[in-house]
């Protein structure tokens, strides 16, 4: 197992790790240290299958299914799979003119249901030719680089996240260059998700975990801050937004066949670059849970 830092953002790669080894296990520690270390870890080794990401996947913590059903594995329900080809999830839509299937903006996964996960892992199974990036940024580092007096004011402000599937109706996501398709869903129970209330977490996280203070902005589901619905708070989200998805906190992946990448769900957003009509891309994905740690971290309205 070779552990090299990535040269074009924040993370880590291991290579030549044995999915499917007897050995696996042995490097748990190892990896969870990387993992806390780096929030982001690219692994490229030998093995993969649904049956080595879900052995992976389980060194890192309990893991649970996504909470739309027909997006599951049947043979295995803690796998979820995301399918270019499901219209439902992954409709056409038009950037700057030109046609994208399943492009999405920096968003966390499940911030909208109350209880994020503590991170997951996505492997490459269907690749395109080209496109089909997926983006990570680091919120923890993003908040690092914030002056001393904004760090000092955004402490004790709390942030409020609505679920939406109407980009259009997510004030801070960047819509301008953005023309929904035909099928683009505008309600929640269009792709068979429950209605969810708002959710409300600290503006600023500290890492159950780590420690590390996270700016917990991410454009997509982002509502308001409580107590400030008014112009000063909308220019101050905007500010936060502009910071948080500068370049320099990011990595932009580009997958190679089997790829599993496993990020710490609350220090990294994350974003994809969607396909081109006519490609194919699937991916697999695993969610990493810690009930305790999440719970603690928010409430509902």
């Amino acid at each position: 197992m070779q552990i090299h830092e990535l040269e074009l953002g924040p993370g880590v790669l291991v290579d030549g790790l044995d999915l499917l080894g007897e050995g696996l296990e042995a490097h748990a520690e190892a990896l969870r240290s990387l993992w806390r270390t780096y929030g982001l870890v690219l692994v490229r080794g030998e093995g993969g299958c649904p049956e080595s990401q879900l052995r992976f996947s389980r060194l890192f913590g309990d893991l649970e299914a996504h909470p739309l059903k027909t997006i599951r594995s049947g043979e295995f329900p803690e796998l979820m799979e995301l399918n270019s080809a499901d219209q439902r999830t992954n409709p056409i839509s038009h950037w700057e003119g030109e046609p994208w299937i399943g492009r999405l903006g920096w968003h966390k996964d499940l911030i909208y249901t109350g209880v994020p996960n503590l991170g997951a892992v996505l492997r490459g199974v269907v690749l395109p030719a080209a496109d089909g990036q997926t983006g990570f940024a680091d919120q923890a580092a993003a908040y690092d680089a914030l002056p001393a007096d904004l760090k000092k004011t955004l402490g004790d402000l709390q942030v409020v996240y609505r679920f939406e599937v109407d980009l259009e109706k997510m004030p801070y996501l960047d819509t301008r260059a953005y023309q929904a398709g035909p099928d683009a869903p505008k309600t929640p129970a269009e792709v068979g998700f429950p209605e969810f209330p708002d959710s409300v977490y600290p503006l600023v996280l500290q890492h159950p975990h780590t420690g590390r203070r996270i700016l917990n902005i991410c454009p997509m589901f982002l509502s308001h801050i409580m107590g400030h619905e008014n112009s000063e708070g909308e220019v101050l989200l905007r500010d936060l937004v502009a910071h948080v998805t500068r370049p320099e906190f990011a990595y932009l992946h580009t997958w190679q066949a089997g790829d599993m990448v496993v990020w710490d769900n609350w220090r990294f957003m994350h974003s994809a670059r969607g396909i081109r009509p006519g490609e194919s891309r699937v991916i697999h994905r695993t969610t990493i849970i810690d009930p305790d740690g999440s719970q603690a971290l928010q409430t509902r309205r």
